[in-house]
């Protein structure tokens, strides 16, 4: 028998010896760092560093030993506004995310002078962060961001980058697809303005399409305020059964609309490899013609893409919500959801 040094603990191999202290003895030096670093309000990187899944566990003990449930809660808190959510299972770790932040609005200035629309702070959280949040509760930890305008300034820890720096000619497909790679997989597309709650995640996430995209039935009531969004800007879907069959922005009238897309949508990994598919052929034989609701390929929307994967024959089937989520597309959409935050994420 092998005897630890530090605790007394006994084991039968030396390898058995050497995971016990990187498990059990690491984990104390980490919360020993941790609580300092906490008391002084800041979260080292080095400890982000080291971090990992089989270290979890053991790190939450030995900062509950040392340091008390205060200090724990403080941790988890900090984490949090990281975008890394420790209180909560996952259930789909082999889901990818896909974040495309890369556009300018010039809606929301003088708000987005110096920083993308995803770091505005709503309730003290940046909408990048709350969109962290959902995904890491639900077990997502594998996600990418796209960068573009002021991309330098998202810099949250544990997340794969990539840079569209022509953001300022190209539209939110040819941003999606710098991350082509990131689509081996089942993965879910988001927009990086929008506020959901993880139960409309979690809804999406149940569902076994190959290509699934959330639609608020309720659309209607989010433009009663919105002057500088109208409802022409709105991605709105006529459906037939389970499937929509045509969406994009101002083509459906709105009395025909089922409801609006929000900007979420999952791909399983068949799903993944038609989409890759069907972009592929569309730069072929597009080029630089009009695409869908766009004035090229190299311009065009998400959903212009969508509308091709559907006339091709493709199924793209609809998930519906009656609420729970929001847009941030301009002041006035900042300062609303502001206000109502707690009523339009149902939270308490």
């Amino acid at each position: 028998m092998i005897r630890c040094e530090i605790c007394g603990a006994t084991f039968k191999t030396a390898q058995g010896l050497a995971g016990h202290k990187r498990l059990r003895h690491g984990a104390y030096r980490l919360a020993d760092d941790m609580g300092t670093a906490l008391t002084g309000r800041e979260l080292h990187r080095k400890i982000l560093n080291h971090l990992t899944e089989k270290i979890a566990d053991r790190m939450a003990d030995a900062i509950l030993e040392r340091h008390g449930q205060e200090i724990w809660e403080a941790y988890l808190a900090e984490l949090s506004q990281q975008g890394l959510d420790l209180r909560s299972p996952g259930r789909y770790p082999k889901v990818k995310a896909i974040i495309v932040a890369a556009g300018e609005s010039n809606l929301l200035l003088p708000l987005t002078k110096d920083k993308p629309e995803c770091l505005l702070e709503i309730g003290n959280k940046t909408i990048l962060s709350r969109e962290l949040e959902n995904l890491r509760a639900c077990g997502i930890h594998d996600i990418a961001v796209v960068r573009g305008y002021r991309g330098d300034k998202i810099k949250y820890p544990t997340i794969r980058y990539y840079e569209n720096r022509d953001y300022h000619n190209t539209g939110i497909l040819r941003s999606l697809f710098h991350a082509k790679d990131e689509m081996d997989h089942e993965f879910i597309f988001c927009y990086s303005d929008i506020l959901y709650t993880k139960e409309v995640l979690e809804l999406l996430l149940r569902d076994q399409s190959d290509i699934s995209l959330v639609v608020d039935t309720d659309w209607e009531d989010h433009y009663h305020q919105r002057p500088r969004h109208p409802v022409s800007q709105a991605e709105l879907v006529r459906v037939e059964g389970d499937r929509i069959t045509q969406i994009g922005r101002n083509i459906i009238p709105p009395g025909e609309a089922h409801g609006e897309f929000i900007g979420l949508a999952k791909f399983s990994r068949d799903g993944a490899d038609s989409l890759k598919a069907i972009h592929e052929w569309a730069i072929q034989n597009y080029k630089d013609r009009v695409f869908h609701t766009s004035p090229s390929v190299d311009k065009a929307n998400f959903t212009d893409l969508i509308q091709e994967l559907m006339d091709q024959g493709y199924p793209v089937c609809h998930i519906d919500i009656h609420g729970g989520w929001a847009e941030i597309d301009t002041v006035e959409d900042f300062d609303r959801v502001s206000r109502h935050l707690h009523s339009i994420l149902k939270t308490d």
